[in-house]
Order: C-alpha cells, then structure tokens, then sequence
C-alpha cells in the first residue's frame, strides 16, 4: 500500500490521536492534527496533504463543512467526513463538497483503513481519467428537425420549469425544451449547476447577488426557496 500523506482535523484529541495510531499501524502518514477549521485551512495554503479526515462538527467558528469547501477552493484534496450526528441541513451542505465518503462514530478501524484506501485509489483515478479527456463545456441541444444546436454550458443563466417544458435561459436568448427541468439538469456536466426552486435550477458562476429569497442573475430574479437557501449560500465563502 502506499504511504498515504494524511491530515486529520478533529476537534476531540481522544479520537483525533486513535485514528493517528490507526493510521500509522498500516503504514500511512500523518501530516498533522488541528481542531479547528481555521488551523486546518491555514496549513493547507502551504502543504498539500494527499487526503484529509474532517469531523463535520469542529472547534473554531468554521466547521468542518465549511473548512472543507474553503480548503477545496485552494486545493482538490479528497476530504473523509466524519459524524456522530448531523442534521438534515448539514448532510446537504455537506454533499455539496463532493466527499470522498463518510464515517458515522464509532467506527472500526478496518473501516477507517478501508475508507483511506477508497477515497485516495478514486482521486487517482478520477485525476487520469481527467488528464484522458477534459470534460466538454459545450452541449448538444436537440431540435424538432433533428437537428443540434452547440451551446456552451458557461452561458447558461438558469433553467426555469414550464409544466412539462423547460426553459433554457442564456446570456443571448432562450431555449425551450420538450423536457422536464429535471432531465436537463442531470445531464448538465460540472457541479455549478444547483436548484433552488422546484422550478428553478441557477448557474452558480452566474450569481450576482442574494436577497431574501430572491436569487438575482445580472438583470434576472429568480425565486428561491426556504429550503434550498442554506444550501445555496453553502456554495459560497460568506465574509461578514
């Protein structure tokens, strides 16, 4: 197995130290231990760890849900969450970070090696498979006449929901599909692209501004749900 370059950022030294010990019984290294988020976003602006181990709840004013969207801002590092508990909220924040998987405590320390093992052999293999073949940023847009239209999926604003249309609103017009917003969405490629009304799906690089449940586009408003409002502003660093 390789030596894995791991960092640990864990708020209860107990755990924190076991799953050190754990770590270096089969041979991986550790890079660090911090228990707060701000220790660990620090450290990552000079060393690039190959995997971090984050508790979801943390010490500091960051916990690990933002710790880790900060960090992969910086870096892709693969983040293994770990909870004892998380509610519904946090979960969803928490997927929005595109985890490596997560670890619910108390674990056994065959699963902790076999998540460590999974998690790294993925990076690697989605970091080849990448180096393969970028992803396109343009798709395909199917007309009546069998016909395709290329469209580049960095100027698309927003998808709006018309019963069982979907509108496809650009920066230089509108495109009205034969298809649920639903189906455009799961075949969008990249992650910027999140619903925040069951009729409304935003490009999150096209965001200009939240107000109240309001999401503006440049000229457009776009209406936001109650539900979906955390997970929105989870997508972005909020500095207040």
């Amino acid at each position: 197995m390789e030596s894995i370059n791991v960092l640990i950022v864990e708020d209860k030294a107990i755990i924190a130290e076991s799953i050190s010990a754990m770590l270096k019984k089969h041979s991986f290294h550790v890079a660090d231990i911090f228990d707060t988020g701000e220790e660990a976003l620090d450290y990552v602006k000079s060393h690039v760890p190959d995997l971090i181990i984050m508790d979801i709840q943390l010490a500091g004013a960051l916990d690990g849900v933002s710790t880790a969207k900060m960090i992969r801002d910086i870096h892709d590092i693969p983040v293994i969450y770990l909870t004892d508990f998380a509610d519904q909220a946090t979960i969803d924040r928490a997927k929005l970070t595109r985890p490596a998987t997560y670890l619910t405590k108390p674990f056994q320390e065959a699963e902790l090696i076999r998540a460590v093992d999974i998690a790294f052999y993925n990076a690697n293999h989605q970091e080849k498979q990448i180096q393969k073949k970028a992803p396109s940023r343009f798709i395909l847009l199917a007309t009546e006449n069998q016909s395709y239209n290329k469209l580049s999926t960095d100027s698309i604003l927003f998808l709006k929901a018309d019963r069982a249309y979907c509108n496809i609103v650009t920066e230089n017009g509108t495109y009205t599909m034969t298809k649920s917003m639903n189906h455009i969405h799961e075949q969008l490629p990249g992650d910027n692209f999140i619903k925040v009304h069951r009729s409304y799906v935003v490009n999150v690089d096209k965001v200009t501004r939240l107000e109240g449940n309001v999401v503006h586009i440049g000229k457009h408003q776009v209406q936001m749900s109650q539900e979906y409002k955390e997970l929105v502003k989870g997508r972005f660093t909020i500095i207040k």
